[in-house]
């Protein structure tokens, strides 16, 4: 058994998951700005440190309204890009690096919250994204080393008895970027060495998370593909169970009813007897063929074809045989090209022009009611081809890549097993030819069936 492959990618692409992730992103951002104002509350209030207030209230107000601008777009329920996700997340870090710059810098004990962000970068986006978020990160976190704080000019500080500026401020302010070379030479070390463990830190949460979040999505899609592997089996497993019973409870029955009125009907014929009679006994075997037809079809759909001879046919008999398969108004929408010329071929007549049927049908169904669909013969020197051309909206490469799965189909319910282009990649394979598809977006699909000519007798 061959399981299914898909893509791997860690960011949620469809609405559901998108918003589920940034829902949890506008959480982290408005805890973020309690957190913040509470903290800059008690250091103003409980511990008289004096902070630039009008520059730090500043970024929480614009960090709030921003958030309240995300929600925003998060109740039009519209799906979030991965670049818009990015952005808010450096934005982010670029306040709270603006937070820690004019709070003490690299003596800020705060400095730590860098890894929130890097953490759910690792966990809610791509390899490329996550990396480049804490590369940017760990830049952010070095520039509260370089970044000389005069070139920003003194911020006006406060205390709780009032405003205090100039020389005051690196007194009462936590140790500023300028009191920095003051420092001792074991503090220094000291922060340089926080600086090193937080890149290293950083680094290696964004390559395990990655790794176990690529192990944990691997895992989540082999359940998935089991899961249909064993709903397909399942399927096919009751409807050739069904077709099986089905023939043995009325192959007996149906053989006598046909004998029976075969007989009816010679007797009858000899004799002086009603019309009446005789449409009767056509009756019984109008309906005994009909019966047939439906087990026919039951099979057909199993994947056999009872057990049809081959027989010689020009291609053009089975064109003509698909086309008579479809209404008069049906039939006027489909343009054949036959290029094949009196070619004869040895196939099974119904298997094949079913299978072409409902190859044209699908072209109908995925197209207007009045777009054509081309169904077009040719061949080279090993193939003869059946291509069945639509100009309907097309499919994208994951529905390509599936469409030929037993039971797999994008109608609606009740429209269909699911079944037509895994039969018609059957019966293609049982002449040791194949099935392609190709589709794109708005510009239709064309369905090619090739059958070797070692096989199929063509002359």
């Amino acid at each position: 058994m061959t399981l299914k492959k898909y893509p791997i990618s860690v960011w949620p692409l469809n609405e559901a998951t998108s918003n589920i992730a940034f829902s949890w992103l506008l959480y982290l951002r408005w805890g973020a700005v309690l957190c913040q104002a509470i903290l800059i509350y008690l250091a103003f209030t409980y511990l008289e440190i004096a902070i630039p207030i009008i520059f730090v209230s500043t970024i929480i107000v614009f960090e709030a309204a921003s958030n309240l601008f995300f929600g925003f777009l998060y109740k039009l329920k519209k799906i979030i890009p991965e670049w818009f996700f990015g952005l808010v997340m450096i934005l982010d870090v670029i306040f709270l690096t603006a937070l820690l710059f004019s709070t003490g810098g690299p003596m800020n004990p705060f400095t730590f919250l860098y890894l929130v962000h890097i953490v759910l970068g690792a966990v809610l986006m791509r390899a490329h994204w996550s990396w480049g978020l804490t590369i940017f990160t760990v830049l952010c976190y070095g520039s509260l080393f370089v970044i000389d704080q005069d070139v920003f000019g003194p911020l006006p500080l406060i205390l709780p008895g009032g405003f205090i500026g100039g020389a005051e401020i690196q007194e009462a302010c936590h140790p500023a970027i300028t009191e920095y070379t003051q420092l001792s030479d074991h503090m220094k070390l000291h922060l340089k060495g926080m600086l090193l463990a937080f890149t290293i830190a950083a680094f290696f949460i964004v390559f395990f998370v990655g790794r176990i979040q690529k192990a944990l999505e691997e895992y989540q899609h082999t359940l998935v593909s089991l899961e249909e592997e064993r709903a397909r089996s399942e399927k096919l497993a009751s409807l050739a169970t069904l077709s099986a019973g089905a023939a043995h409870e009325f192959s007996t029955p149906l053989s006598t009813i046909a004998v029976a009125a075969g007989e009816m009907l010679h007797q009858l014929k000899k004799g002086e007897i009603s019309q009446g009679l005789i449409d009767d006994a056509q009756l019984i075997k109008d309906q005994v063929r009909a019966c047939k037809n439906i087990l026919y079809q039951m099979a057909a759909d199993a994947g056999e074809h009872l057990g049809e001879s081959m027989d010689k046919f020009t291609v053009d008999q089975v064109i003509q045989g698909t086309l008579a398969e479809f209404p008069v108004a049906d039939r006027a929408r489909i343009r054949v090209e036959n290029e094949t010329g009196a070619f004869s071929i040895l196939v099974p007549f119904r298997t094949l022009v079913r299978t072409l049927k409902g190859l044209v049908k699908n072209g109908m169904d995925a197209s207007g009611p009045d777009s054509r669909v081309f169904l077009r013969c040719f061949y080279d020197e090993n193939f003869l081809y059946f291509q069945v051309t639509d100009k309907g909206a097309g499919m994208d490469e994951e529905i390509v890549s599936r469409a030929a799965e037993p039971f797999f189909t994008t109608k609606g319910q009740g429209k269909g097993l699911g079944l037509g282009l895994f039969l018609a990649q059957n019966m293609a394979e049982q002449f040791d030819g194949s099935l392609t598809i190709s589709s794109e977006k708005l510009k239709g699909s064309t369905v090619t069936i090739s059958l070797a000519l070692a096989h199929i007798g063509i002359g």
